[in-house]
């Protein structure tokens, strides 16, 4: 989220954000996040939300689109408690924004990003907590279209807004979530059932803290890869200003090969930076290791991610 404008006392600011990331970004295939709130010059509408107590309103102006586009992302997911703060003429222009940039994107309207590398025909979609379509709550019609989507493509990647939110929301659990009188879900069960459904990566944010990584059939799963730059009207204190990039290579048939964490940290009023002491990668594998003591991805020192045990496991 590169800022909002709404109220008008928080101030959007013009800054090179993603200069410091921006190589990390450029050498994978397919570069992917989760975009919080609208990208859309227009005024509230009727079916938007409304502003109060814990009601939050982000309006991120148009033009600050391109940089996304500069920084190499060509897929976004717009399937979050966010995506419809102006209602239907936000996630609208959001749409259109991303397409003139050259970025594709999914959301519970039921887009469908496609790619085609090396030989290879990948889809990836964005569901969230929200009962209706791709929905992890009213989770069949979900499953259902992931293994649909598993007779057309040769992998399928999931994208899900899920969880609890904050400082307190580090660890992954095997149950429903609720933040704000909100069901976030069951982000394991829904998960592991998205994997036997057919889905080969999922990449799973909303707690804004990152949490950890498990395997399942042989697939990766990531329960919250936290914030990455979040300008204004999300707090990026404690952990919730770790910002984990992670990069992952699939095999031919979907299982994962091996990944990567690059930590970064955000600082109000800086650009996000390297952060020398590697703090999210601890964070993750230490919550890798707490919640899925059986079936945690191994952690090199380095950031590496690996499936079979190394000798040295980041603390």
């Amino acid at each position: 989220m590169l800022g909002t404008d709404f109220p008008a006392n928080l101030p959007v600011e013009e800054r090179d954000f993603f200069r410091n990331v921006r190589p990390s970004f450029q050498r994978n295939d397919i570069r992917f996040g989760n975009l919080e709130g609208v990208l859309y010059d227009g005024e509230q509408n009727p079916d938007g939300k409304s502003s109060g107590k814990n009601r939050y309103l982000f309006r991120t102006p148009t033009a600050l689109a391109s940089h996304l586009r500069l920084a190499g992302f060509n897929v976004m997911s717009l399937a979050n408690n966010h995506s419809r703060d102006f209602g239907r003429r936000g996630i609208d222009s959001t749409k259109n924004t991303l397409r003139q940039n050259g970025i594709q994107s999914s959301s519970k309207d039921g887009e469908v990003a496609e790619f085609f590398i090396d030989g290879q025909r990948i889809a990836l979609i964005a569901a969230d907590f929200y009962p209706g379509k791709r929905s992890i709550v009213e989770q069949a019609p979900t499953l259902s279209e992931i293994r649909e989507l598993k007779t057309r493509f040769d992998i399928v990647i999931v994208s899900c807004h899920a969880g609890a939110e904050g400082i307190a929301a580090e660890h992954t659990i095997n149950a429903n979530e609720r933040y704000l009188g909100e069901n976030r879900g069951n982000s394991i069960s829904f998960a592991h059932q998205a994997v036997a459904a057919g889905a080969d990566l999922i990449f799973m944010h909303g707690p804004h803290v990152p949490r950890g990584l498990e395997m399942h059939g042989g697939r990766l799963i990531a329960y919250s890869l936290g914030n990455f730059i979040t300008e204004r009207g999300i707090s990026v204190a404690g952990n919730a200003g770790l910002a984990p990039l992670l990069e992952v290579e699939l095999e031919r048939d979907g299982r994962f090969k091996n990944g990567y964490i690059t930590s970064f940290k955000q600082v109000r009023g800086q650009l996000i930076s390297p952060d020398a002491n590697r703090r999210a990668l601890k964070l993750m594998a230490k919550m890798s290791s707490e919640d899925f003591p059986a079936t945690r991805p191994a952690f090199g020192l380095d950031g590496s991610i690996f499936v079979l045990p190394v000798s040295k496991i980041a603390p």
